[in-house]
């Protein structure tokens, strides 16, 4: 059944059941770098996917609450529940969320990010142990007075933080290069992992990742981008070639964790959310027939 984001209401209860749906199927998906269910990063997999039941509940009250409010809670009910949170995927889905549920843009959504949410960013990013570039802008907001919005701050630090990229532009990047490209995967590929494995690779291999700039600086960020295109040319997910080559980048990335793609996870994560939104969370277990043209969900 489809339910595109907007300009219908999605019910409560489906927002959480997408949200847990699609950061359970990324959480376990075995992306170059990334993430696994078979190996553990620096946060057990058990502990990302127990996180993502208290995202869930938290993001199917997403219409009652605001954006800011929504992400702390999110964030406090998992360190309750699993001992870590990851409050950059709360992020990412909140606005989402919240538009769904009251089925309103999620331009409108963003618009609406004023002040006052910038205190429940800092105190969930803080509870979480996540410092950076958009923790130092959110601060500086803070007590920059009431005219300073959360949306400004985001605008301020859009070249240098993914999150804050996608709030100041959108979701572009997830609509445009990771929505498209999971659908694609979706129809071709034989299980969810491997379509999400394939959309990841897809876009890595579009746009350096932001945390591997970070880390490591935007030449090494382009080199990883390289190797993705290269995997991809090797076939990907879709042929045994393809997959020796994904085996391989995984191994060189994880070799040095400055080389981890963190930022390019939680894109495909909202595509997979989008996905969940406009044709029912089951359409990520399932293979989805080819598109027969036009764009939906849009």
């Amino acid at each position: 059944m489809q339910r595109p984001e907007g300009p219908f209401p999605v019910p409560e209860q489906r927002v959480g059941a997408c949200a847990a749906t699609a950061m359970t199927l990324v959480y376990s998906a075995p992306t170059p770098g990334a993430g696994s269910r078979y190996l553990d990063g620096p946060v057990a997999h058990e502990s990302r996917v127990l996180a993502a039941l208290s995202v869930r509940d938290a993001l199917a009250g997403a219409a009652r609450r605001s954006v800011g409010e929504t992400v702390l809670e999110a964030t406090l009910s998992s360190l309750a529940l699993a001992g870590f949170a990851d409050a950059r995927s709360a992020g990412y889905l909140a606005p989402l969320s919240r538009s769904a549920a009251l089925g309103e843009s999620s331009e409108r959504t963003l618009r609406g990010l004023g002040h006052e949410e910038i205190l429940y960013f800092v105190r969930a990013f803080e509870a979480a142990g996540d410092a950076g570039p958009l923790v130092s802008s959110l601060r500086v907001a803070l007590g920059a007075g009431r005219d300073a919005t959360l949306r400004d701050a985001m605008r301020f630090t859009a070249a240098r933080d993914p999150l804050a990229r996608d709030y100041a532009r959108n979701y572009e990047v997830p609509r445009e290069l990771a929505r498209p490209a999971l659908l694609t995967a979706l129809s071709r590929s034989e299980s969810a992992r491997g379509a999400i494995v394939q959309s990841y690779l897809e876009v890595l291999s579009e746009i350096p990742d932001l945390d591997v700039t970070a880390r490591a600086g935007r030449r090494e960020a382009e080199e990883v981008s390289r190797m993705a295109s290269g995997v991809l040319k090797a076939g990907g997910v879709r042929s045994r070639r393809g997959l020796q080559a994904i085996a391989n980048l995984d191994g060189l990335l994880r070799a040095n964790r400055r080389f981890a793609p963190t930022a390019t996870e939680p894109v495909v994560l909202v595509a997979a959310f989008l996905v969940a939104l406009e044709h029912g969370p089951e359409a990520l277990g399932h293979r989805l027939p080819p598109a027969t043209g036009g764009n939906r969900g849009r």
